[in-house]
């Protein structure tokens, strides 16, 4: 039986490579023939012979995204003889389209943005260039990195960075002061305090437009996402600790899942459709009291005073857990990489290291709610004045757990999200929930060879 950081690219090479041989070795060729291609004009005193003229990289991010850091691509592409042509996908889309892409060597991209849980299955393949040697060669430093999201881009571990952290996403629980106060109410620590809580709220509330709580019902990666503080509460994960043993049959997954069905019936109607920015708009509009599925994004929309009702009402902390069971936070970060078959990987490592400076992730905080992965500017004073959250964000990063560092995660997700949306539905209860999420998983780790 492997362990979670074991075999990793073999799981990977025998899923996605099929064919990929071929082709891979016809693009080394043309590579190795092929003229060096340009990088940024600033960075020629540190890249010698390797850069010449202008460039052109092709990036891919979220559509979401997009227009947030457009402003950006065009004072980089003004100043450094730069053209980019822009790849835009929905989530789903861009992990599908890197996926067929990297996997098969194409060439297609030279920087990406890429979700935290998608780094064992691109690093541990290998589809991602090493970054530690480039970086040290263009003189760029990680240091001011909060170490915990850093972390991410090095798998598996101690094997080398393979991507930089851009957006420093860390799930949080969310409480409306407020709210609390009026009813007298403690913040709550546990998930049966949150419960309790959360009744309390929408009773007294919910005729007048306010619910105790909000949670994503969303099939797949929102479900899944808005259940696992939940479970992990409980003193479980979706594996064993030691294995990729599936853990949704135990006592303690089953009582979490009765928790999360009974908090959903206390969320606004239609939850079994609400996903991220819903949740958000839920919080920031006044329609919810309480969420433990809130990200720094929706943070800086809550206390965005053009947008939110609730400003200076909101306070944010660690995900409640059951006593004697150790609170986390959860990681859901961004980061940037350069695929193997990059046209152009020293321009594309150019622009990383300028678009994840200091002056760059205070612009994209404060311009564009985007929550930064550097310690200097989450510390930064003009940003603490107008995001007073952000060193309670900065601690959290510290005590922040990621997701299960397996290549199948998104396969995994997908399967105990749909299965948790269908209960926050009504078309199966939480025990079928849990029982047919634990054996489609399972039979997934050994088709796959995780688990014999």
């Amino acid at each position: 039986m492997n362990g979670p950081d074991n075999d990793v690219s073999k799981l990977t090479r025998r899923r996605l490579l099929h064919g990929a041989a071929a082709a891979g070795a016809t693009i080394a060729a043309a590579r190795a023939v092929a003229p060096a291609m340009a990088a940024p004009a600033g960075a020629a005193a540190r890249f010698g012979a390797y850069v010449q003229g202008s460039s052109t990289l092709v990036v891919a991010f979220t559509s979401d995204d997009v227009a947030k850091i457009q402003p950006l691509l065009d004072d980089y592409a003004a100043a450094n003889n730069v053209t980019f042509e822009v790849k835009q996908s929905q989530y789903d889309a861009l992990y599908t389209e890197l996926n067929l892409n990297l996997s098969s060597q194409t060439g297609a991209y030279d920087v990406i943005s890429m979700d935290d849980p998608w780094m064992p299955q691109f690093a541990g393949g290998e589809f991602v260039m090493p970054l530690d040697e480039m970086v040290t060669v263009a003189g760029g430093k990680t240091d001011d990195f909060v170490p915990e999201l850093l972390a991410l881009g090095d798998f598996p571990k101690g094997t080398g960075l393979r991507g930089i952290p851009w957006v420093g996403n860390v799930q949080v629980f969310a409480w409306r002061t407020d709210v609390l106060d009026e009813l007298g109410l403690e913040v709550p620590k546990t998930w049966d305090d949150v419960l309790a809580a959360s009744r309390a709220i929408t009773e007294a509330k919910s005729s007048s437009g306010l619910y105790g709580i909000g949670l994503r019902g969303q099939s797949g990666n929102a479900a899944t996402t808005s259940f696992l503080p939940v479970l992990r509460g409980y003193g479980v994960d979706i594996f064993a600790p030691d294995s990729w043993e599936p853990q949704l049959e135990s006592e303690q997954a089953m009582q979490a899942i009765a928790t999360h069905l009974e908090l959903a019936k206390l969320a606004p109607k239609g939850v079994e459709a609400v996903d991220h920015a819903t949740n958000g708009r839920n919080m920031y509009s006044g329609l919810i009291a309480m969420s433990p599925d809130i990200w720094p994004d929706l943070l800086l929309q809550i206390f965005d005073p053009e947008l939110s009702k609730v400003v200076g009402k909101v306070e944010v902390g660690a995900e409640p857990a059951q006593a004697g069971v150790q609170p986390l936070n959860m990681t859901g970060n961004w980061l940037l990489g350069i695929p193997e078959g990059s046209k152009n990987p020293e321009a594309a490592l150019e622009f990383i290291l300028w678009f994840t400076a200091p002056e760059q992730q205070k612009r994209l905080l404060l311009e564009q709610n985007i929550p930064a992965t550097r310690v200097s500017v989450l510390e930064d004073a003009e940003a603490v004045e107008q995001f007073p959250f952000l060193p309670g964000l900065l601690s959290a990063g510290r005590n922040a757990s990621p997701r299960p560092r397996t290549q199948l995660y998104p396969q995994v997700e997908q399967i105990l999200g749909q299965y948790v949306a269908q209960a926050i539905a009504g078309q199966i209860d939480g025990p079928e929930a849990m029982t047919k999420s634990n054996e489609e998983i399972r039979a997934l780790m050994e088709r796959e060879g995780e688990l014999s």
